[in-house]
């Protein structure tokens, strides 16, 4: 980041960054004077950023200065505040009489449903289902070791879950897929004792001692292969048409007075017509106090 140099001779200025809140928002470096109001320092700011004058309906486009978490009134100036070089501030457009804050619509990413769907990847789960049925029954035939009849078990069941997953469409919160996962396995680890015990020739004990962990594992292994995918492959939820087309907020106007958001229920608008929006107990407070013809807060006088 880099500022402008400011050298004695520019006594009264400081150096700033402007973060201009707009429809196309950008932040620009700029040094300013510290001795004018905010009504005019806005209206500088905003020529040196190549604002706009006027609003597409031919009204005056005004601005907003916010500094230190607050906005500024038309008489307030940066020496009041203590700004120091290198400050942010915030200039803001302020809305036509009448009109609220335009929001760009946010850019959400595209939705292209769930990529793993298909009859591809479906086929190709039974695929590695099987191989992985066909490595378990060979390693078995060597060995009736417990390990042997449980590592496997689980991660046959995980190929299951995430087979029952390509099958259902991906979503992985629905309670279908440990039932579908759970109801693949177990029709095969039937399959992998019944091939040991027949083509292999295991006794009956030894092959129960392997397989007898392998099957409260491997429905472990549901569990665990559902809880993998919960959630995480979720479809984006469908954006109403309406939301799509144009998203648009609320009017937000700050009280002349205190500089916080008025919301409908308490905004009272200048009796003068000088276009500023206050608290309606804040106005009649200073209304009460003030001892002139126009705007208490301005002094803006209608004229006759």
């Amino acid at each position: 980041m880099s500022f402008p140099n400011v050298g004695p001779q520019d006594a009264g200025t400081v150096p700033v960054r402007v973060q201009v809140i707009d429809m196309e928002p950008f932040a620009l470096d700029l040094v300013v004077p510290t001795y004018l109001s905010a009504g005019d320092l806005t209206q500088r700011v905003a020529r040196d950023a190549g604002l706009g004058a006027y609003w597409p309906d031919g009204t005056r486009r005004l601005f907003w200065l916010r500094a230190r978490g607050r906005v500024l009134q038309e008489h307030e100036r940066l020496d009041d505040l203590g700004i120091v070089p290198h400050e942010l501030l915030h200039l803001l457009p302020q809305p036509p009489q009448g009109a609220g804050v335009e929001e760009r619509p946010p850019e959400y990413p595209e939705n292209k449903g769930y990529a793993a769907a298909g009859n591809l990847n479906v086929v190709g789960g039974l695929a590695m289902i099987g191989a992985w049925t066909a490595g378990w029954t060979l390693a078995l035939f060597a060995s009736q070791n417990p390990l042997v009849g449980a590592l496997p078990a689980v991660g046959l069941e995980l190929l299951c879950t995430s087979f029952a997953r390509h099958l259902l469409g991906g979503e992985g919160s629905s309670w279908r897929i440990p039932v579908v996962g759970g109801l693949v396995f177990l029709p095969l680890y039937l399959l992998v004792a019944l091939l040991v015990f027949f083509l292999g020739g295991v006794e009956p004990t030894p092959l129960a001692i392997a397989l007898g962990p392998g099957f409260l594992i491997g429905l472990l292994g549901v569990l665990l292969g559902w809880l993998a995918w919960y959630g995480a492959v979720e479809k984006l939820p469908e954006r109403v048409q309406a939301q799509v087309k144009h998203e648009e907020a609320q009017a937000v106007y700050n009280c002349g007075i205190c500089g916080l958001p008025v919301t409908p229920d308490v905004r009272a608008d200048c009796k003068f017509g000088c276009g500023q929006i206050f608290h309606s107990g804040c106005y009649a407070a200073r209304m009460s106090v003030s001892g002139s013809g126009g705007c208490p807060v301005c002094g803006f006088v209608p004229q006759s």
